[in-house]
């Protein structure tokens, strides 16, 4: 049997992780944009993480 509670939390750690990394993604975006070099990277990772915590969010809303 699936624990909802034990799978609840780990996404909500996965939320927060991969929120982490689209702030880091952005402040990387905002140095470089300083700099005028593009760098697609930092936007793909953004977005994924965009994605990911949209999945996340889904999935929270999904078990309830």
């Amino acid at each position: 049997m699936i624990n909802i509670n034990k799978n609840k939390r780990q996404l909500e750690w996965a939320i927060a992780f991969w929120m982490g990394i689209g702030l880091m993604s952005i402040i990387n975006v905002w140095k470089i944009i300083q700099n005028q070099h593009a760098v697609t990277y930092s936007w793909i990772m953004f977005c994924t993480s965009v994605v990911a915590i949209v999945v996340c969010v889904v999935l929270i809303k999904i078990k309830k």
